[in-house]
């Protein structure tokens, strides 16, 4: 089954430690690109994320999240001896131009008289185990949502092939009649030409078998039928497929825009015509497959 590339996916957790969440996002690259945004103190975790995403997808940009809440334990509160005593001596002196004196309460709530201090755990190596079990979860759910958009970029795909080769059946059929349509032609370029001159015929036959050669779209329609044959199976494999099917478009378009060169018929060239949109149409949605 083919996977797209656009997704999200989230997990979260909460140990004795704290709590966490990660958060995965994807959308459509040329390449594997991963950037981790993690809180500060957690780079340790970053080469090991990316090396995740690696081992798990071959396409597309992802952006990772990691957001944690620590537990705080607050510590013993003790008071800053030396700031209440700067204070109360500045409350002396104003108390001598009348201001009334601060009570104890007061001076204690005044920032900076009470030290309060709080510790959080460091990243061991337990911690670091349960966030990255924790970021596997994120990317198994992005990995779903991935395969999620694959399905629905499979039936589309089935749907374009079906009408590709419906196309290409229908341009063999036209051209069927593209050796006699070039003979008519020329016949009656001749009639013109031989009303003022001898035109010798073994000549003529020479031209009409060279240009209805020439105007033979067999080989075209026969790779076309091949390449369709060769995306239905790249479609089944399971693989990563974006390259290999954008690379067979380049071919289905090679393939068309000859067919239209060597047409000899408008019902031909409007067909080959909408063969060709139809591929482009296949190809802009293939930059979403992984």
């Amino acid at each position: 089954m083919i996977r797209g590339m656009t997704g999200f996916g989230r997990a979260q957790g909460q140990a004795a430690w704290g709590a966490w969440a990660w958060e995965a996002r994807s959308v459509n690259g040329k390449s594997i690109d991963a950037r981790v945004a993690l809180p500060q103190g957690f780079d340790v975790l970053e080469l090991e994320a990316k090396k995740r995403v690696k081992d798990r997808f071959q396409r597309g940009n992802l952006q990772l999240q990691l957001r944690i809440d620590m537990v705080r334990v607050a510590a013993e509160s003790a008071i800053d001896q030396e700031e209440l005593a700067r204070i109360v001596a500045l409350a002396r002196e104003w108390s001598m131009q009348g201001v009334a004196p601060p009570t104890f309460d007061g001076l204690l709530a005044i920032p900076g008289v009470m030290k309060t201090a709080s510790r959080t755990t460091g990243v061991d190596d337990a911690m670091a185990a349960e966030l990255l079990a924790g970021l596997d979860q994120a990317l198994a759910a992005l990995d779903e949502a991935r395969k999620s958009e694959g399905q629905s970029l499979l039936a589309l795909f089935t749907v374009m092939m079906d009408e590709v080769e419906a196309l290409v059946k229908k341009g063999g059929e036209l051209a069927a009649g593209q050796p006699e349509l070039v003979r008519e032609r020329l016949k009656a370029r001749l009639a013109e030409v031989a009303k003022d001159v001898t035109i010798d015929q073994d000549r003529v036959a020479q031209e009409v078998i060279l240009m209805a050669t020439r105007a033979d779209v067999r080989e075209e329609l026969d790779r076309l039928t091949a390449h369709v044959a060769t995306a239905r199976d790249i479609l089944k494999s399971g693989e990563a497929a974006g390259r290999k099917l954008d690379f067979l478009c380049q071919e289905l378009n090679r393939e068309t825009n000859t067919l239209c060169s060597k047409s000899a018929s408008l019902e031909l060239t409007n067909s080959g015509l909408a063969l060709k949109s139809l591929i482009d149409q296949f190809r802009e949605q293939v930059q979403n497959v992984e």
